[in-house]
């Protein structure tokens, strides 16, 4: 990921503006349904928090991010939230969760530093842990913003995820049009 591209306020405005209305609910409600109300979530790139914001109607969650700016802005007006600044890749916490959620966060690593990110949430989850992470579909790295942007298939995040979890759902969905997204919802082995 290129370092504080989002510690710019004209990058984290333009982020804000640009970002479809639509948010999370799809990804959410799947972890609804396979959580416990009450259980801890850790959301991985939180950005302005949309998604955290709805997290929140049922879990317990702890917000992170990579840019101390989209925390800053966000702990303006939720000043009690729980949120760490962390690296997704290495994730430097000793805490730990029911489950691990991103939406669209992890776009910009690469394969190897997606699998060690992987390698490092299995570690943070709790027994029978859920991930529930979403993509842009594809099998292309492209630049757009000056940030890169890796999309992934179904081959490659089972490949990834094979030998630290079970995999119970890998779909498309849409996001800006039609299965222009994947998710995967897997289970701590």
């Amino acid at each position: 990921m290129e370092d504080n591209f989002y510690e710019k306020k004209s990058n984290v405005d333009h982020y804000i503006n640009f970002t479809p209305s639509h948010d999370g609910t799809l990804l959410v409600d799947l972890l609804v349904k396979n959580l416990e109300k009450g259980d801890s979530v850790i959301e991985l790139g939180m950005g302005p928090g949309k998604d955290f914001n709805l997290l929140s109607n049922y879990f317990q969650v702890t917000g992170t991010d990579y840019s101390k700016l989209f925390l800053e802005i966000y702990r303006e007006k939720h000043e009690n939230a729980d949120l760490m600044h962390l690296d997704a890749r290495t994730l430097e916490t000793e805490r730990k969760f029911d489950a691990i959620f991103s939406n669209k966060a992890l776009i910009h690593f690469s394969s190897e530093e997606l699998q060690l990110s992987f390698n490092r949430q299995h570690q943070l989850l709790n027994d029978n842990g859920l991930i529930l992470h979403s993509f842009w579909y594809g099998e292309r790295t492209s630049v757009f913003n000056d940030l890169t942007l890796v999309e992934h298939n179904e081959k490659d995040l089972s490949d990834m995820l094979e030998n630290l979890f079970d995999i119970l759902d890998i779909k498309k969905h849409a996001k800006m049009s039609e299965n222009d997204s994947i998710y995967v919802l897997a289970r701590k082995k």
